[in-house]
């Protein structure tokens, strides 16, 4: 083999990419290292030749390439043959030699290489549907986390479908038995809400769980007044149909019987959870209230869009003809009376008040 040119010198090549200290994330593909080219003042051609290793001394070899075609535009790009395990710290150099001549190693560059993070979205179990508690208890389902620490649970609440706007978001640690639990405590009565829960470590979010809807109950009704005597109770006679103006009545005297206050001290969800209790005694029928029987066709109704149910309107199921029963309801001074409101439109809803809502 021919010795050394005299008079010949070979630059050292430049490490590039990835850039000294980087992190990489472990992938399927190896990875692929880029150099600067070196310079020879010499005839002959130049080749490359890389160390790779654990350790800042090169004494536990990863990799070595011997002859790498120095690439054009005075870059080289080299693609690892195999893939580096993750967990672990690289050191990396490299330098030109024509045959006759070598030349200096680069400086030394390192990168370290990673798990890749993993957050999979937790999945919402309950509460769903319609509840009898006000206080409900949130509970996920722990998704698959790796490759990251310190993550979270956002628990977030809405009234709305499209969880917008938000009117709750709660954050807690993943609990340790594959499960995830919070609590808001006491919610509005009569009142739907939407949440769903992800999970995020402050840099990556995992996506979001499933969207659960639930119904809050309607409010206990209040302690009667003392002294109010109930109206008789009897068997219920069977369906009939009832006038708008009875129906005021019997209302009424639900109102007057279990001593309701639906005044300015009292909530919309109170007044809700009185003319649900009220005007189920009129679809259904009741021993005390409504002996002579019941007339399905008496419903309450909402105004669509997911706004709250009426306080004070109730409608003619098949028809949609809608009375105002109760005036000045949320003030001081109201009363009853048969107010006809017309037709409703299309896009309010009516539905039969619940059974559960009976006396």
């Amino acid at each position: 083999m021919a010795g050394p040119i005299p008079g010949v010198s070979i630059t050292a090549p430049r490490p590039l990419e990835p850039g000294a200290g980087a992190t990489l994330t472990a992938q399927a593909d190896p990875f692929t290292l880029l150099i600067e080219n070196p310079g020879t003042s010499g005839p002959r051609a130049l080749w490359l030749q890389l160390d790779m290793a654990a350790d800042s001394d090169f004494r536990q070899m990863v990799h070595q390439a011997d002859r790498i075609e120095p690439g054009p535009n005075g870059r080289t790009s080299y693609q690892l043959p195999t893939v580096l395990g993750a967990g672990f710290t690289y050191f990396w150099r490299t330098r030109a030699a024509d045959g006759a001549n070598t030349g200096p190693y680069s400086p030394v560059s390192s990168f370290s290489v990673v798990q890749p993070v993993v957050i999979d979205p937790p999945q919402a179990i309950e509460p769903s549907g319609n509840l009898t508690t006000n206080k409900p208890t949130f509970k996920a389902r722990n998704g698959a986390i790796s490759g990251t620490s310190g993550v979270v649970y956002r628990f977030q609440i809405s009234n709305s479908a499209d969880m917008s706007p938000t009117v709750a978001l709660i954050t807690v640690t993943p609990g340790p038995d594959g499960t995830t639990t919070m609590t808001l405590g006491e919610l509005p009565y009569n009142t739907t809400f939407h949440w769903r829960v992800y999970g995020t470590d402050g840099t990556v979010q995992s996506g979001n769980s499933q969207t659960l809807n639930f119904r809050t109950p309607a409010p206990p009704a209040p302690t009667p007044t003392p002294g109010t005597p109930p109206p008789a109770s009897g068997p219920i006679g069977g369906p009939r149909t009832i006038s708008v103006n009875e129906a005021m009545q019997i209302i009424k005297s639900v109102h007057d019987a279990e001593g309701w206050n639906l005044g300015s001290s009292s909530s919309r969800e109170q007044r809700i959870a009185f003319l649900m209790r009220a005007a189920a005694t009129v679809h259904y029928g009741h021993s005390r209230f409504n002996n002579k029987g019941p007339d399905s066709n008496w419903c309450v109704k909402d105004a669509g869009g997911g706004r709250p149910i009426s306080d004070d309107v109730i409608v003619r199921c098949d028809s949609r003809d809608a009375y105002d029963l109760i005036g000045g309801a949320g003030g001081n001074g109201y009363s009853f009376h048969v107010d006809s409101i017309g037709t409703l439109p299309s896009n309010q809803n009516v539905f039969p008040p619940p059974r559960s809502a009976l006396p």
